[in-house]
């Protein structure tokens, strides 16, 4: 039996649905391999049978060969026909070699050169047929291969027939039917068709100069160019005119904004002049002031100083003296005022200023008026454009086309009479009949190997995308989606059970404290609460607890409950401890819990057996006062196909192991158990695969 590496530090927080996977080992891999071996050997050997027929049905045939250089000549410096527009080009090297190749495989030089050798001769099976020359034509196609041999100008050719001189003869003779169909094809027009075009392409120039004429006239206009030009230079005379008006107005537009404000804030009369005299308030304070000073002289002979009156009659002096300091010393008598020129200055220039605007904007208006018929006329003019350019372009084309005919009546006949002798290919190698054949035995092998093991690769694959089963942890974690933490071999027999003393049978000691660490991790309050469930019985539920109770009193713990839950009639986890020769001694007169020979294991009497139903606010009772006598509690929970109790205290559990037999429970009904736990409100921490069989041979498995 093997573990799954676990994240013990993920358990400690609330939980999510982060999943935890076991690392992806070669093991893993090669597994599938040997558990579909079966099928992927007859995947494997339908292929491969079927290249062994077709070996020993394969018969001797034999390739002729022959090379041909393309050179790079004048045939391919193409001009157009003379009603078309495209003009004189040339191809380039891989052009030029593909077009030759097109030759030698059309189906007229394949029909001639199969004619000329014989029907009869290449494919005798075809010869006696209604249709046997179109069949034979496509049997060559089959048969010959063409291609280019790359970075050169050499094309191979390359024939397979069933007699080494019929494939020498028919290659050669094919090459002689394409030399001729080449001359066909690069051959000139003669001078007649020639002139039959010139005849068409005169009126087409025709057509194409009134209709040039119509279109000047219907626009207004000799030459477009001068037009357009002209057009242009006077909307650019006016857009200059324009800005210099609109800066004018701008500034006549200012200065009369300046006028108005310094014509609101200048008065319209100013003083004249202005006659001053002595002020009154001065003349009334003088004589005060004297009046006091002699009442202070008088006083000052009659009192010392510091009297009363003395104090009274110097604050009164100084307030007269200090209102003296403020009333002026002189008044205006009488002022004259007139009318402010500089005021009349102002409204002559702001009313020379306005006139000037007004003026300005006038003649803008007129401008701009002038500058919208010149842009209409320059939009309609680079509207047409590109219908005028296009009857130029087509006037160009075809006298250009015209003149190409005349060059072409001269020297066509020269051309034809000299094609041939011209060609630019060479023969560099003739067919010659081959001396050795070939059966193609060794290619249909590997083939059929190749494709044995592919069909066998996909036969695994799919077997294993498809199967509903989990045969490997992986498996289980992939198509369930919770982590595997412990992996029990179905081969492995676990220790025997020595009678009266308590061990575990199936799981070791680093495995079951591997599960006691996760539950500490957890944060509980009194007794740790582990259920162990799955969906099918005899999926190893009981033995595991048993198992873990036994590991969890060996490694120290003080108190250890495993509470069974409606167990089978019979089997039930104290009949299995008494079974295997433990003591059971009653906690209590009631003979509800049983505690394990001398050990500090505990177990309960069968819950719920015997059909009898415990209602779920019992299950609270039950777990709250287990957890505060044990320091932890395993629950042996039925399968849930049995009953529901198991999901009735998940929610109560601490944590909870889903079981999984390997091979035996499909994904969707351990996926289905999951997400009932999980909705009861319990916590799924992952699972355990058991009864797993290991498929890869011991050796093998020891070595990767």
């Amino acid at each position: 039996m093997n573990s799954a590496v676990l994240d013990q530090t993920s358990y400690a927080a609330p939980p999510s649905k982060r999943r935890i996977r076991t690392p992806f080992t070669l093991r893993e891999l090669i597994t599938p391999v040997f558990y579909y071996k079966r099928q992927a050997i007859l995947a494997f050997l339908l292929p491969f049978l079927l290249a062994w027929v077709a070996i020993f049905f394969a018969q001797t045939v034999y390739v002729a060969q022959s090379r041909l250089l393309i050179l790079l000549g004048g045939d391919y410096v193409f001009k157009s026909s003379a009603t078309e527009t495209a003009t004189a080009q040339s191809f380039d090297r891989s052009q030029i070699v593909l077009a030759e190749m097109e030759i030698l495989k059309s189906r007229d030089v394949r029909t001639e050169a199969l004619k000329t050798i014989g029907l009869s001769r290449v494919y005798p099976n075809f010869a006696g047929m209604p249709d046997g020359l179109g069949k034979g034509v496509d049997q060559l196609e089959k048969d010959l291969t063409i291609t280019n041999i790359p970075t050169s100008n050499v094309v191979e050719m390359k024939l397979k027939a069933r007699d080494r001189k019929v494939s020498a003869d028919l290659l050669n003779k094919l090459v002689e039917v394409y030399l001729v169909r080449r001359s066909e094809v690069f051959k000139r027009a003669d001078p007649t068709t020639v002139s039959v075009q010139r005849d068409v392409l005169s009126q087409r120039l025709n057509q194409i100069e009134a209709q040039i004429t119509d279109f000047s006239t219907r626009y207004g206009f000799g030459d477009y160019t001068q037009e357009f030009n002209a057009v242009q230079t006077q909307q650019a005379l006016l857009q200059g005119q324009l800005q210099s008006l609109d800066q004018q107005i701008a500034t006549r537009a200012g200065r009369a904004s300046q006028l108005s404000i310094l014509r609101r804030t200048t008065p319209q009369e100013i003083q004249v002049s202005t006659d001053r005299s002595r002020s009154t308030v001065m003349e009334g304070l003088m004589q005060n002031l004297i009046a006091l000073q002699a009442q202070r002289r008088e006083a000052a002979e009659k009192f010392r100083e510091g009297y009363p009156l003395l104090t009274e009659l110097d604050a009164r002096i100084a307030a007269v003296q200090a209102e003296m300091r403020r009333v002026p010393a002189q008044q205006v008598s009488v002022e004259r005022r007139g009318l402010n020129p500089v005021h009349q200055q102002i409204d002559t220039e702001l009313a020379d200023s306005s006139g000037d605007v007004a003026g300005l904007r006038s003649g803008r208006s007129a401008l701009t008026q002038s500058l919208d018929q010149v842009t209409n006329r320059l939009e309609e003019l680079v509207r047409i454009g590109p219908e005028y350019r296009e009857l130029m372009r087509a006037r160009t084309v075809v006298e250009g086309a015209l003149q190409d005919l005349d060059r072409t009546v001269e020297d066509g006949g020269i051309a034809n009479s000299t094609a041939r002798s011209r060609a630019n290919v060479r023969v560099i190698q003739a067919a010659e009949p081959p001396i050795r054949g070939k059966t193609g035995r060794t290619l249909m092998l590997l083939a059929g190997i190749v494709a044995g093991m592919a069909a066998a690769f996909a036969t695994v694959v799919l077997a294993s995308a498809l199967s509903e089963v989990m045969v490997t942890p992986r498996d289980l974690e992939d198509k369930v989606g919770v982590p595997v933490l412990l992996s029990v071999a179905l081969d492995d027999e676990g220790s025997p059970r020595r009678s009266g003393r308590l061990t575990p049978s199936r799981l070791s000691q680093d495995e079951g404290r591997l599960l006691l660490r996760v539950m500490s991790t957890l944060q509980r309050s009194g007794g740790g609460v582990m259920q162990l469930i799955s969906a099918h019985e005899g999926e190893g539920v009981s033995n595991l607890t048993r198992d873990l109770a036994a590991i969890a009193v060996s490694g120290g713990m003080r108190k250890v409950l495993l509470l069974d839950i409606e167990p089978p009639d019979g089997r039930g986890a104290a009949s299995m401890f008494a079974a295997q020769g433990h003591d059971l001694n009653p906690v209590s007169s009631e003979r509800r819990t049983f505690q394990v020979g001398d050990t500090t294991l505990f177990v309960s009497a069968p819950i719920g057996a015997g059909g009898l139903k415990v209602e779920e606010a019992k299950w609270s009772t039950i777990i709250k006062a287990a957890r505060s006598s044990f320091d932890l509690i395993l629950i042996d929970s039925p399968a849930f196909e049995r009953s529901s109790a198991g999901i009735e205290v998940a929610a109560l559990a601490d944590a909870t192991l889903v079981v999984v037999e390997a091979e035996v429970t499909r994904a969707a009904v351990a996926r289905r158990l999951v997400d009932q736990v999980e909705d009861a409100g319990g916590q799924v921490i992952g699972a355990v695969l058991n009864k797993r069989s290991f498929y890869i041979p011991r050796w093998l498995y020891r070595s990767l």
